[in-house]
């Protein structure tokens, strides 16, 4: 494995499925990486997602999945 570069467990053959796989895993302002973050909320069943910009300090809309 190389370090310092993105290793990705999808298959991906055509530019159009790379530029897709940045823009999910980069910050819009800046472009630099985010922090995905998964919570457990143990009262409701739920996982609570949320990203993060650890450099330009961007947070996005956080999504709720049931586990039910």
């Amino acid at each position: 494995m190389d370090l310092g570069k993105l290793q990705y467990f999808e298959k991906i053959e055509s530019n159009t499925q790379k530029e897709f796989l940045i823009e999910q895993n980069n910050c819009i302002l800046c472009a630099g990486p985010l922090d995905l973050q998964h919570i457990r909320v143990e009262s409701t069943g739920e996982i609570k997602e949320e990203t993060h910009c650890p450099h330009c300090d961007l947070r996005t809309e956080a999504k709720t999945h049931s586990l039910q």
